[in-house]
């Protein structure tokens, strides 16, 4: 998988003062939202399905790390990443606050798809210190470089 396909610095937030579940899945629905046109990509058709789906269960995989994600019918996946300043309680399996949020949308036609791509990105992120090196490195176009690296090594091994 290309992550620099999905995911561009445009749509990276470093540390906004968020502080809740629902207004991180706001952000990050803004975030996705970002540059497309709202007929395809609305914040709150966007924000509905991310929160329907962590209705279902929690999307939050450990190590400070969570990704929302959701079927919508739209026309190419699309991904988005929130970096929290302070954490938010997602239910984590190691009960540790959530501080990085890789949102990601991937067509309804498209069903195994979505579950290759996110089956990916968990077992690519879901490292012990993925999160703080994501928080230190600080900016969002050296935070896309390291997740590139991150998925081209993932890719070698």
């Amino acid at each position: 998988m290309d992550i620099v396909t999905l995911l561009s610095t445009d749509r990276i937030a470093l540390e906004p003062e968020v502080s809740s579940k629902k207004r991180a899945f706001e952000t990050l629905a803004a975030l996705l939202a970002r540059g497309e046109s709202e007929r395809v990509f609305n914040n709150e058709g966007i924000f509905d399905s991310l929160f329907s789906r962590e209705k279902l269960g929690s999307t939050a995989l450990g190590n400070g790390i969570a990704i929302p994600h959701a079927c919508m019918d739209i026309p190419y996946p699309k991904a988005a990443l929130l970096v929290l300043d302070e954490g938010i309680k997602m239910d984590a399996p190691d009960k540790k606050p959530v501080q990085v949020l890789l949102g990601l949308l991937v067509p309804s036609s498209a069903p195994e798809t979505h579950h290759a791509m996110l089956s990916e990105l968990a077992l690519t992120i879901n490292r012990r210190d993925t999160a703080s090196h994501i928080r230190q490195l600080g900016e969002p176009a050296l935070i896309l470089d390291f997740l590139a690296a991150l998925f081209v090594r993932d890719i070698a091994a």
